[in-house]
């Protein structure tokens, strides 16, 4: 996971990683998907924070410092960095309220350059 060094301000422990994941749990994310997949969109700077950027596949896309994580593997791969513990209240909350299904019949996540 690439950390960013944490500091004090005005007496408050500040650490940027960390918010940040907790950011990304209560975030929305899009999900695309067609007749035959589907692709979590995330930041390709959040794939990097976690530590994960190098483990997509070439069946997740990616264009304009936006990742389209293949719904088989890949998106796994990012929920599992996202929620080390999968049975955590947080990742069934963020299952329910925070993800944004968006089906289109020609979906332009297919015309994408591949990870």
């Amino acid at each position: 996971m690439e950390t960013q060094k944490a500091f004090s301000f005005g007496g408050i422990e500040i650490n940027p990683t960390q918010d940040r994941i907790k950011e990304l749990q209560e975030t929305d994310h899009y999900f695309w998907n067609d007749p035959g997949h589907g692709w979590l969109q995330v930041e390709v700077s959040d794939l990097k924070l976690l530590g994960i950027d190098k483990k997509i596949s070439g069946y997740s896309y990616k264009k304009s410092g936006k990742a389209y994580l293949e719904e088989d593997c890949d998106a796994g791969v990012y929920l599992n960095a996202l929620f080390p513990d999968q049975e955590d209240m947080k990742f069934l909350v963020f299952k329910s309220r925070h993800l944004r299904d968006c089906y289109k019949e020609n979906i332009f996540v297919r015309s994408l350059p591949h990870y």
